[in-house]
């Protein structure tokens, strides 16, 4: 063989080399928020009759939605997980996969189980990236131990790694990397919500990935009026509240983490200012209770302010929102929110990574999100 023919074959190889890598680079991966996932048979009812606002959604709203629009719901989601053209290789689940409040420890680890096994029994062939829920570990009787016994060896299967009770890190090919917050540590733990800080300041510097996401159930940007984000001060007393979340807000800016969030059943993104730069919120709601989108979908594009408060909800709590939702207006670029249940995808082409959204089980996009641009990478 000539030196000629041999420098060109070497050419060829190298050039598919490279090329192959670019084009190895793109993937997405499936957003769900909350499921919900129950049963009837998976509760105390004597001990749910205790607690009048899971009693009315257990009866007429959790077991029905799963039996009724779960199915349909994971089977397009594993549709798109198997499209060749997407890549995906994860599904990410960010919390409240279970409904909870069970009543004792036997029927919070069956619930904990009915619920993985529906995963499992998807065999949507791609792993299963979960956040935990104030739902997944609630007060209730055996909640939060049928998650450490069931469901975290779970999630420790699916990502081939230990986790620090539930916050862990997961990469999705080399470009983007996952971290995964426990805002919701069992009461035996006795750990304060700084950990979470702690965690990525330890987890954040050591990334080589080029998009960095931060999974979390509760928000860490206020959505609604109900101010139920990280380090409001609210859920948790929490000294000097306002200078803790400031400079956890910043850290994430530092690093452009894109936040993925759940919690509030709506659909939202926010774009938030802070003095590092800005921050991208989405909040995704997989509490299907429709096969069909209404004819008027409740919308909104103003950041809540105080005139949208209802003063009868947790009136104790009524100043210190208020406060919350003034000193957040102006640092507010953009806002959505909306009614409307479904899944989204976050896919890498090349330089571009978008994100989007799917009205309930359809499998046609109803928004879409440049994430490239907010950063002005």
């Amino acid at each position: 063989m000539s030196k000629f023919y041999l420098k060109t074959i070497l050419l060829l190889l190298l050039f598919t080399t490279i090329l192959g890598s670019a084009y190895g680079q793109d993937c997405s991966f499936v957003v769900l928020g909350d499921l919900h996932m129950d049963g009837f048979e998976y509760h105390d009812m004597d001990y749910v009759r205790t607690r009048p606002q899971d009693f009315e959604q257990i009866t007429k709203e959790y077991p029905y939605y799963t039996a009724t629009y779960i199915p349909g719901l994971l089977n397009v989601v594993k549709q798109q997980a198997q499209r060749k053209d997407l890549n995906v290789k994860a599904i990410v689940q960010l919390g409240d996969i279970m409904q909870g409040v069970a009543g004792n420890d036997d029927l919070s680890r069956k619930m904990a189980r009915f619920a993985v096994d529906k995963l499992y029994d998807l065999k949507a062939g791609v792993p299963w990236i979960l956040t935990k829920g104030n739902h997944d570990v609630s007060v209730s009787p055996g909640q939060p131990e049928a998650w450490r016994e069931v469901v975290q060896p779970f999630i420790e299967r699916q990502i081939g790694a230990r986790t620090d009770e539930s916050m862990y890190t997961y990469c999705i090919g080399d470009d983007i990397e996952l971290f995964v917050l426990d805002q919701f540590f069992s009461v035996d733990m006795m750990r304060p919500e700084s950990d979470i800080i702690k965690f990525l300041k330890e987890k954040l510097p050591e990334s080589k990935a080029k998009y960095k996401f931060l999974l979390t159930h509760q928000p860490v940007i206020p959505v609604t009026e109900r101010c139920w984000h990280l380090f409001s001060g609210i859920r948790r007393e929490l000294d000097n509240a306002d200078e803790v979340r400031n400079d956890f807000l910043n850290l994430l800016a530092s690093y452009d983490v894109t936040v993925l969030c759940a919690h509030l059943h709506k659909y939202s993104h926010i774009v938030r200012n802070t003095e590092k730069g800005p921050i991208l919120q989405i909040m995704v709601n997989s509490v299907v209770d429709g096969f069909e989108s209404p004819a008027d979908v409740n919308r909104k594009t103003e950041f809540p302010s105080v005139s949208d408060f209802d003063k009868e909800w947790q009136p104790q709590t009524n100043e210190r929102r208020m406060t919350i939702l003034e000193q957040e207006k102006p640092y507010i670029e953009s806002y959505l929110c909306e009614d409307r249940p479904g899944y989204g995808i976050v896919s890498l082409n090349g330089d571009k990574l978008t994100f989007k959204y799917y009205d309930r089980m359809s499998d046609t996009p109803c928004d879409s999100i440049d994430i490239s641009t907010i950063y002005n990478r």
